[in-house]
């Protein structure tokens, strides 16, 4: 799953459904740059060490390859820069005899552009420049038109469907959801629209529209705390989860004091479990509720420190944390539009989570079982 969908799986978390009237809300969702790179390598740069054979000729005499992309923004535009190696050659007596061959530096302008129905986002390139590796403006004719010809509609082809990925939503979200709310939840799911996207130097910042029904307070159910069966079952979920993050904690290439960033998000992941633990088995948290208390001092310290040591982590270890922190960063940010799909920043909105969470780890559990068997 790529990270753009990630992102639009962990918007989705916040949705309200909730019975009343019928509203359109917008959502800010922002995407640094590194995370729309694996985007771009998980889609195109799928050959060795982040490449990609952007075309080639029917004996393999000519190609143009492409690697090791960089991306940031520049004047509202996504700037992708890449490695180029070119090759013009013919075949002569069953080999291949080479006609032009160079190698230098691709760069991309490309404007993040939503199409009428909103429902995709395209990069199409407005500006694209060819370098040697002295920085001198390429002027071999041949390789400029076979750039133009080649490169452009593979960098350009990068898209975002909504069509595409709304049943991918659909099926990471309905573990999550009670069933009550599964039919308002497709329906969320099928008014989502991009209403604009702009790129500025830290990333990609996208407005995701849907309409939402207006929240009932009363429609909120209390969750009973968890029993001494699911404390043991988080437990040992949160332990795993712990362990991997102490793990890419201890290798992560942190910037600034990087010693000083580890302690810290050592005792944040510390005080989170404590707060965790404490909002899923105590029964009287309403006047001091001590998962709302956590993030209300610590998750906008704890999400920059943590994105950055969750993006070190393996492609499929990434992706986890990366859905749970966005999905939480928009959770916090406007649980104050109305309890998400019977999701909330609580205590109360974590015991149902976590029995979603464990529901889930049992199926797979089992899943791992029947195959061993098998």
């Amino acid at each position: 799953m790529s990270i753009l969908r990630t992102v639009l799986i962990s918007t989705a978390l916040l949705l309200t459904a909730e019975n009343g009237l019928a509203r359109e809300i917008n959502i800010p969702v922002p995407m640094e740059y590194r995370f729309i790179k694996s985007v771009l390598v998980n889609q195109l740069y799928t050959g060795p060490d982040e490449s990609v054979r952007a075309w080639k000729d029917g004996k393999q005499c000519s190609y143009l390859d492409l690697d090791h992309p960089q991306i940031s923004g520049e004047n509202g535009q996504v700037k992708i820069q890449n490695n180029v190696q070119a090759r013009i050659g013919t075949a002569l007596g069953g080999k291949c005899m080479a006609l032009v061959e160079w190698s230098g530096i691709l760069q991309t302008f490309q404007q993040p552009t939503v199409d009428a129905s909103g429902n995709v986002l395209s990069f199409p390139v407005t500006q694209l420049n060819a370098f040697d590796r002295n920085g001198q403006p390429l002027n071999i004719s041949q390789l400029q038109s076979l750039i133009k010809k080649a490169a452009e509609p593979k960098l350009s082809g990068l898209k975002i469907d909504l069509n595409q990925v709304r049943p991918d939503i659909a099926k990471a979200l309905v573990p999550y959801i009670a069933a009550d709310h599964s039919e308002d939840l497709h329906d969320t799911i099928n008014s989502l629209r991009f209403n604009q996207a702009k790129a500025d130097a830290n990333g990609l910042q996208i407005n995701l529209g849907y309409t939402a029904d207006n929240p009932n307070p009363n429609n909120v159910k209390p969750a009973a705390v968890l029993t001494e069966t699911e404390l043991k079952q988080w437990r040992a979920l949160w332990q795993n989860w712990q362990a991997s993050l102490d793990k890419s904690i201890a290798t992560a290439q942190l910037g600034g004091n990087a010693e000083d960033t580890r302690a810290k998000l050592h005792e944040v992941l510390q005080k989170a479990g404590t707060a965790f633990e404490q909002g899923l088995s105590s029964e009287s948290v309403a006047e001091n509720d001590p998962v709302r208390k956590f993030f209300n001092s610590s998750w906008d310290t704890f999400a920059p420190l943590l994105r950055d040591a969750s993006s070190q982590l393996p492609g499929g270890e990434k992706l986890r944390y990366v859905t749970l922190i966005a999905a939480t960063d928009l959770m916090y940010e406007l649980e104050s539009i109305g309890s998400p799909l019977g999701l909330e920043v609580s205590s109360n909105g974590l015991r149902k989570l976590a029995r979603s969470l464990i529901a889930q780890e049992s199926v797979k559990n089992k899943g791992k079982k029947a195959k061993r068997k098998g």
